[in-house]
């Protein structure tokens, strides 16, 4: 390899070192909202909607909702719909977020394109 040539890879490895470094760190924090939305499921809404969203036929079947409806998820959740109690006294907003992270990451919304 010539100079010339290693001093392109070098720069090339260079440039790609930041990039690399926020990848991992959005993975890192998105890895981390989805265990934070975990737990909160886990204490708020396992006990109806199911462990893992299987539901127990108490709850709404999380695993049908629609990925491109947050704003009706975060409405229901909030202000309560028929069976399903108001959350909104209890959670603040950055909560229902993460929930809907863990929502999204065990209906593997992220994994595949979202439907038209």
């Amino acid at each position: 390899m010539t100079p010339a040539n290693r001093l392109v890879l070098a720069l090339a490895v260079a440039a790609a070192w930041p990039v690399a470094r926020a990848q991992d760190a959005a993975a890192s924090a998105s890895t981390s909202a989805v265990e934070a939305g975990r737990k909160l499921y886990v204490s708020s809404c396992q006990r109806c909607h199911g462990i893992n969203l299987v539901t127990n036929s108490i709850g709404f079947d999380l695993r049908t909702f629609p990925r491109d409806d947050k704003e009706r998820f975060q409405r229901s959740v909030t202000d309560g719909l028929r069976a399903m109690p108001a959350w909104g006294p209890t959670l603040r907003p950055e909560q229902i977020d993460l929930l809907w992270t863990y929502i999204g990451a065990v209906n593997r919304w992220n994994s595949s394109p979202a439907p038209r």
